[in-house]
């Protein structure tokens, strides 16, 4: 492919250069010969001026054009008479005289033709004689181009073609190696690009090609790698996904089977203690499979949002009678703080419970007794959001763990229970679902002094 685009160069560049070439040895040979007649056109005027004295005296004193057809031809005839030396090269002229009425008296032509008038033209293009304000006649001078002159002019042109041959056939090799080098340089980073795409289609996404310069060559190889860096990243997620999937279906499986093997075996009596624990490992796998449901819809943007104007201070409202009782229980103090006049939201009722609900209960679940969790909300951005921010006094996150935490399964307590953690997937669920309303979630936490957790939503207009 990448030599069928080097020789499209180099041909395109071929043709371009051969028909600038044509072009320009076109216009000057026609430029040339325009010159060639206004030069001898202007010996002929020249010529005529020089004549025109003579012509009226001789009128004045023959008191007319009588003989002069006879004049001119024994005039001319003398030595130094004949009409050369204005011309180019070997071209003669010929001299007609006419009356006033642009009948021609006099004709130093071979193919002398008395008598006959005047074309238009030819009236035109002469110059007019007069006797005193009289107008007498007009003298006219035509050039009559010999067999020397012909040759000499076929001559220049020719040398005017052969010159143009040169410097076209000098300027096409310097076109085509243009064209070559040229090619070379845009070519080489495409076939760089190429052998790389190759390489990542056979599943190598470690491939990267190097970037020079700041052209569209150079964006597109800096594109390319940037969308070569997305699938590697994409192909490690997704494996790292499957893995962690299949982490967390194995303990909860385990569980189950090991718990039914033991009532089998008749190693744990068929009690409703033993019982109750395998169904919360059936519950625990139901929430896993939804929540993994959920963020695939959320992810591939399919997550279905019912918009309406959400008024906050309600939904706070709701949640604190909902996680009111519990945090009474751990002894946590729990407050909402929202001002009146709070421009309600645009969203979904239901699924902003969802970003509240995972939100409350991960800070009541890290805050111990005798600490605090407080929710605020507050216009943003001159009123076009609303930001709410879920804060607790509880243990923290260590800065090494804050860039992962809105990650899938991601725990920076190992030693935490699954079953008092979660499915893992909660702070994942939270971010897509914030960004799918428009809105943006960031986290800010020290060790030992507490998380907040801080997202917009979009105000309803």
């Amino acid at each position: 492919m990448l030599r069928s685009l080097t020789w499209k160069f180099v041909l395109t560049f071929a043709a371009l250069t051969l028909l600038a070439v044509g072009a320009v040895g076109l216009l000057a040979g026609r430029v040339a010969s325009d010159e060639l007649n206004v030069y001898v056109t202007r010996g002929a005027q020249t010529w005529a001026e020089q004549w025109a004295p003579a012509l009226e005296r001789y009128y004045q004193e023959n008191n007319g054009w009588a003989g002069l057809q006879d004049a001119l031809l024994t005039t001319l005839s003398r030595p130094g008479g004949r009409m050369r030396g204005m011309g180019f090269g070997g071209a003669g002229y010929r001299l007609i005289v006419a009356d006033a009425h642009n009948l021609v008296v006099g004709d130093t032509g071979t193919a002398a033709r008395l008598g006959r008038q005047l074309t238009a033209a030819e009236a035109q293009a002469g110059l007019p004689l007069s006797a005193g304000a009289t107008r007498i006649g007009t003298v006219l001078v035509l050039t009559e181009a010999s067999e020397a002159n012909a040759r000499l002019v076929q001559q220049f042109q020719q040398s005017v073609r052969s010159s143009m041959l040169l410097a076209g056939l000098l300027v096409g090799a310097l076109a085509i190696l243009a064209a070559l080098l040229l090619a070379r340089q845009i070519l080489a980073p495409l076939s760089r690009l190429r052998a790389a795409a190759r390489q990542i289609a056979g599943g190598d996404l470690s491939q990267r090609v190097s970037v020079r310069g700041r052209d569209e060559v150079a964006e597109l190889a800096q594109t390319f790698n940037s969308m070569a860096a997305a699938l590697q990243q994409q192909e490690e997620l997704r494996r790292r996904l499957m893995a962690d999937v299949a982490h967390e279906l194995r303990t909860p499986l385990s569980v189950i089977r090991g718990n039914l093997e033991a009532l089998l075996d008749g190693v744990h009596p068929m009690t409703q203690e033993n019982v109750a624990t395998i169904l919360d490992e059936t519950l625990l796998l139901g929430r896993l499979t939804e929540d993994l449901r959920e963020l695939a819809l959320a992810e591939a943007g399919q997550l279905p949002l019912h918009r309406q104007a959400v008024e906050l201070d309600a939904l706070l409202a709701r949640m604190a009678g909902s996680f009111g009782p519990l945090a009474q229980e751990q002894g946590v103090k729990l407050s909402f703080d929202a001002p009146a006049g709070l421009p309600a939201v645009n969203g979904d009722w239901q699924r902003l419970t969802q970003v509240l609900h995972n939100l409350l209960s991960n800070a009541l679940r890290h805050t111990p007794a005798g600490g605090e969790v407080r929710v605020t909300a507050r216009p943003a951005d001159a009123g076009r959001f609303v930001e709410v921010t879920v804060a607790d006094t509880g243990s923290g996150i260590a800065p090494a763990d804050l860039p992962f935490v809105f990650e899938r399964f991601y725990r920076g307590d190992t030693a935490r229970r699954r079953e008092d953690g979660g499915s893992g997937l909660g702070l994942a669920i939270v971010k897509e679902l914030v960004e799918a309303h428009g809105g943006n979630i960031r986290v800010e936490s020290e060790p030992g002094r507490g998380t907040r957790f801080i997202f917009t939503l979009p105000a309803a207009i």
